[in-house]
């Protein structure tokens, strides 16, 4: 493992390069963030402009471990039919981090995980235990809501680790409306277990558990209607197609999805995509990934497999989709209810030599489905505005008509089709995507230390690129609209001006806070004042900047500027995250 001196401290570094940025900068001083739009309820669904209207329902159905770029969807019929063609399907949709536990806490708090800081699914980085020592249940969607009169309910996997001796409700669910999957058998499809609204467990032995989660999910939404007046939220989170975990004594042990007994007859000639990046002759990904061997025979047919099992597994979810909605409308709910359809985070099958699993910044294990229909929502359409798990919370409050915290590190992602009634949000350019822990192949019982990395994604106009720095100082580059399956490596022969413009921008994303996750370039490129406004009142209230994306960035004017600024490194390939473990390399030793 490559280790990189510490060449100063931390804080020094990190004072050095905002120094750097407002001194290289042609601009002012940096003026603070507009905050964001809070459009007034009656602009924000078509059709809604009675002020006193009942705020908007919220049903959420979540996935586990779904795949995008392996086709699942497309043996879904009847998501097909009452989500994706009565909806907008989010083609640029991503998690910044590529495991459960990580990807389902910044989706409910609107932060990335360098800031929420929950990086593991086992303690004690990461899982349920991690998630309530930090009280990060006092201040996120949930509560947000329950704040504004809604009763928040969920039904299936939360986050790993949730233990049957659980007692309460994590804040802003309540206790009548929380039924979760409990370990260790939260991933057992024929013995479910249940934390039943704070009292006893409840274990099933026998039956499936979406048709488990399908009759719950039933007779809350029949409890609900009962209640004309209250808007609510509802989450139902099948585990399927994750794997089956068993924990024994030589650890844990992955096996296929088990799908439901009148499904496994379906798909037996299904075989895993073989995309150009299946089982590659050439491998020139990080050392890790590059030195795994091709797959043989008998591991491409146990891909194939678990690709059958986990299309049949889904099937059960798909018929959960078509009675959850027919019961919204049989109960009057449909019209005024938005509901999406996501997964926490992707899944590769035998892409790059690997076997399965996530854990990479690659689009199969970070580019996620995302489903929405609702009041407003275009219908049958697919939009390729970038979106991130991060976007979700501020998404939500939009729609309800709710303010949004300063602090979320996401805007809310433009749904509505007409642009006008929704506000003033933009779509993202840029985001990082970040991993701690170690990787590991399911179905094996391989393990790698040295998986830890940062990366920056930018999609704009005419550009997808990945930008990665692994914690052993290697470097890697896609540029994914020429090479969509990131089959070759570029960063050797990039050049050094492009490079500096991505080292940049990820050293500001890896510890932004909301406002400059949000606007990472702002930091970079500070916003002035309109010298040419002679109205006085208007320049102090209106601000201007002339870098908003990456082609702006990349003027020549800017060379000088980018290639002054600091690099960012890791110190060790710690499977956790620690500030002190990340920090800039100066270009120059007088840094």
């Amino acid at each position: 493992m490559k280790t990189i001196a510490v060449l100063t401290s931390l804080p020094v570094v990190l004072l050095s390069f905002s120094q750097l940025v407002t001194a290289a900068s042609s601009s002012p001083s940096p003026s603070t963030q507009e905050t964001l739009a809070k459009a007034p309820e009656e602009d924000l669904r078509r059709g809604h402009d009675n002020h006193h209207r009942q705020k908007p329902n919220f049903l959420v159905f979540l996935t586990d471990d779904q795949d995008l770029h392996m086709n699942s969807l497309d043996y879904q019929p009847l998501v097909k039919k009452y989500l994706r063609d009565q909806g907008t399907e989010f083609t640029n949709y991503y998690t910044t981090t590529a495991m459960c536990c990580p990807s389902r806490v910044s989706l409910w708090s609107g932060q990335f995980a360098h800031n929420h800081n929950v990086t593991d699914e086992s303690p004690p980085h990461g899982s349920y235990t991690k998630f309530v020592s930090q009280q990060l249940d006092k201040n996120w969607l949930p509560t947000w809501l329950q704040d504004a009169g809604y009763s928040n309910n969920y039904i299936g996997k939360f986050i790993n680790g949730v233990s049957p001796a659980l007692k309460h409700a994590p804040k802003g669910f309540d206790h009548h409306h929380w039924e979760p999957l409990v370990a260790p058998n939260i991933y057992t499809f024929y013995s479910p277990v249940f934390a039943t609204n704070n009292g006893p467990l409840e274990a099933h032995t026998g039956v499936y558990q979406t048709d488990i989660i399908s009759d719950k999910s039933i007779a809350i939404l029949d409890g609900l209607a009962q209640n004309k007046t209250q808007p609510f939220l509802f989450v139902i989170s099948p585990t399927a197609p994750h794997d089956e975990v068993w924990p024994t004594s030589n650890g844990t042990r992955f096996t296929p999805p088990v799908p439901a007994k009148r499904h496994e007859h379906l798909f037996k000639d299904a075989k895993a995509p073989r995309h150009p990046n299946f089982n590659p002759v050439k491998n020139d990904k990080v050392s890790w990934i590059q030195s795994l061997p091709r797959l043989n025979e008998e591991q491409i047919k146990t891909i194939d497999a678990t690709y059958r099992a986990r299309l049949q597994s889904l099937q059960a979810t798909d018929e959960l989709v078509e009675r959850v909605i027919k019961r919204l409308e049989k109960n009057g709910q449909l019209d005024n209810t938005y509901i999406v359809y996501t997964t926490d985070n992707g899944y590769h099958l035998g892409t790059h030599r690997m076997f399965a699993g996530k854990q990479t910044a690659f689009q199969e294990d970070t580019n996620i489905p995302f489903i929405i229909r609702g009041p407003g929502i275009a219908k049958n359409k697919k939009s390729n505005a970038v979106a991130t798990h991060t976007h979700f919370p501020a998404t939500v409050l939009k729609l309800a008509g709710l303010p949004i915290p300063e602090d979320l590190d996401a805007h809310s992602i433009p749904v509505l089709e007409d642009k006008a009634l929704y506000g003033k949000d933009q779509s993202s350019e840029a985001f990082a995507v970040e991993f701690w822990s170690t990787a590991f192949m399911e179905n094996t019982t391989a393990r790698y230390s040295t998986n830890t990395y940062k990366s920056v994604r930018l999609i704009g106009r005419g550009y997808n690129l990945l930008y990665t720095v692994w914690c052993t100082g290697e470097h890697e580059y896609y540029d994914l609209v020429k090479d969509p399956f990131q089959i070759r490596n570029i960063y050797h022969q990039t050049k050094a001006t492009v490079l500096n413009r991505l080292d940049a921008l990820l050293n500001v994303l890896r510890t932004c806070k909301g406002p400059t996750c949000r606007d990472p370039w702002s930091v970079l490129h500070p916003p002035t004042l309109d010298e040419k406004n002679e109205n006085k009142e208007k320049k102090k209230s209106k601000a201007r900047r002339g870098v908003h994306s990456l082609k702006e960035a990349l003027d020549k004017r800017y060379d000088d500027f980018y290639a002054g600024l600091p690099k960012f490194a890791f110190k060790d390939c710690l499977q956790y995250y620690a500030s002190e473990n990340e920090f800039t390399v100066p270009q120059h030793t007088e840094l």
